[in-house]
């Protein structure tokens, strides 16, 4: 939910999740109380230009989950994945992944308030090396007065994907992959304009700045800066009804 109004994914999405496709994933797992812990396995290599047909390749990568919830305001997990192979361009690098995360959500009258602190972290071996990449991420949603959202997002993540080779031979660099830190800070605000129990409709815009390395400027200017306008449409909310002869308990939120 902190990320409601944000329609762009987060820089550090590729450090912060299992996989994005996966053709074929098994998954089980174990709840007690307020402790959940969950196993996976499946195909860790991302599918080919053609999305319209399955890529058949082995189950080979495998990913754990712990979480905790002690309460309905607060969320936390923390999890670790290894994906063989996974960039068709790299078939000799593997990944492992760690990740961590606290989240808050607090409803108030006629609004709510969402937070959540991300970490996320890549260590890709191959041949000729290895090395790691880190993300951090912050992000709020506040829903105010009904119908109003003020977010935003605070990013730093390793990125070693930014330049094609034409761009490292004009700035001079012989590694095939340079990790800059790059940073992203978003403001926005959204507002439902047409809202039922069964849909809302709303528009929303925001602004972000990125800091970087002066390395990047003849690349990337001195000050990028990123602006965008976005419609949103949405389901409502879904609640959970008792079914007959039982009862809903009547829980308060904690703090």
């Amino acid at each position: 939910m902190s990320a409601s109004e944000n329609p762009s994914a987060t820089l550090a999405h590729h450090l912060q999740d299992s996989t994005h496709i996966s053709f074929g994933v098994l998954t089980s797992g174990f709840t007690y109380r307020w402790l959940k812990l969950e196993g996976s396995v499946f195909n860790g290599r991302e599918p080919d230009e053609n999305r319209y047909d399955f890529d058949s390749h082995r189950w080979d990568s495998r990913s754990a989950r712990l979480s905790f919830a002690p309460n309905r305001n607060w969320a936390m997990q923390v999890s670790y994945g290894f994906l063989r192979s996974p960039e068709a361009q790299e078939p000799d690098a593997d990944i492992r992944r760690a990740t961590a995360s606290v989240q808050y959500n607090r409803p108030f009258d006629r609004g709510n308030w969402a937070s959540s602190i991300i970490w996320g972290r890549n260590h890709v071996s191959a041949p000729s090396g290895a090395h790691n990449l880190n993300g951090y991420t912050f992000e709020s949603t506040v829903n105010f007065l009904d119908r109003n959202y003020l977010s935003t997002r605070l990013e730093l993540v390793d990125k070693d994907e930014l330049l094609r080779a034409s761009d490292r031979a004009l700035l001079g660099i012989a590694d095939d992959h340079p990790s800059f830190r790059i940073g992203a800070y978003t403001t926005g605000f959204a507002r439902d304009l047409w809202k039922t129990d069964k849909l809302s409709l709303a528009v929303g815009s925001d602004l972000t700045f990125y800091s970087k390395p002066t390395i990047l400027d003849p690349i990337y200017g001195q000050r990028p800066v990123s602006w965008k306008l976005f419609f949103r449409v949405r389901p409502g909310k879904m609640e959970m009804k008792p079914t007959r002869g039982t009862r809903m308990p009547n829980r308060q939120p904690q703090q």
